[in-house]
């Protein structure tokens, strides 16, 4: 984890757990296989704020700002952190996701996902067929929903 990072909602940054009692990675390790081993992660960990953020493409002083010109970053809790970096470093290669993904992972985006639309219209064209093609901009979409519906929705997909 980097250092010099804004506080948690409890005001604890990686310094603290850093320049902490040696003791702490063995009470950390404690919670953590606990958390493993009964299957509950604590609710805290999953509370977080955000903080706006003037996008790097904007200046205060060309122009008026608008909501449009920040982007939001979500401060988390620390110890949450370090959970996932342990959970991924000893479970991180049974989390896969599919080829058709470009979106949250490593090395790959839009060039990407551009690319591989690219290869497979010029593999159609090259067969003689027509492509059509529909493309919509959901850039500010998920900015914009309802996140609460969208958790309700997820949990109603979840139990059943």
């Amino acid at each position: 984890m980097k250092r010099g990072k804004a506080g948690d909602l409890e005001g604890i940054t990686c310094e603290h757990l850093i320049f902490s009692h040696a003791l702490l990675p063995c009470i950390l390790a404690k919670l953590f296989n606990l958390t493993i081993n009964i299957s509950y992660v604590p609710l805290s960990f999953g509370r977080s704020y955000t903080v706006p953020i003037l996008k790097s493409n904007c200046s205060v002083y060309g122009k008026t700002v608008t909501i449009d010109d920040f982007r939001g970053v979500s401060i988390s809790p620390v110890i949450s952190k370090v959970f996932e970096h342990c959970v991924l470093d000893r479970y991180g290669g049974f989390f896969g996701s599919g080829d058709n993904q470009f979106g949250f992972k490593k090395n790959l985006g839009c060039a990407s996902a551009v690319y591989v639309l690219r290869s497979v219209i010029d593999y159609f064209v090259a067969l003689g067929s027509t492509v059509n093609i529909c493309a919509v901009d959901l850039s500010k979409a998920f900015d914009k929903m309802n996140h609460d519906g969208l958790f309700i929705k997820l949990m109603e997909k979840i139990l059943l």
